[in-house]
């Protein structure tokens, strides 16, 4: 009946990413598996990080607060497997 399927984002995407690049933050993670840029968009960043936030949850990926030199200044969080 329906042909037209939309593609659904999901935590898989967010792991399989992972598998390939490690330490990556939430900004870098949107990017880099739904091409979605919180600064460029009107978009809602909502859909994105609850994804990210329900795979670190299950247990799927882990995070840790890092402080990394000559980028930031800034602790941030890096997600990894």
């Amino acid at each position: 009946m329906f042909k037209n399927k939309v593609q659904r984002n999901s935590q898989e995407e967010i792991v399989d990413y992972l598998k390939t690049t490690s330490f990556m933050s939430e900004n870098e993670i949107q990017r880099g598996v739904w091409g979605y840029y919180r600064g460029g968009s009107r978009e809602s960043n909502k859909k994105y990080a609850e994804i990210l936030r329900r795979a670190l949850y299950s247990g799927k990926i882990k995070r840790v607060r890092m402080k990394i030199h000559g980028i930031d200044k800034r602790m941030v969080f890096r997600y990894y497997i």
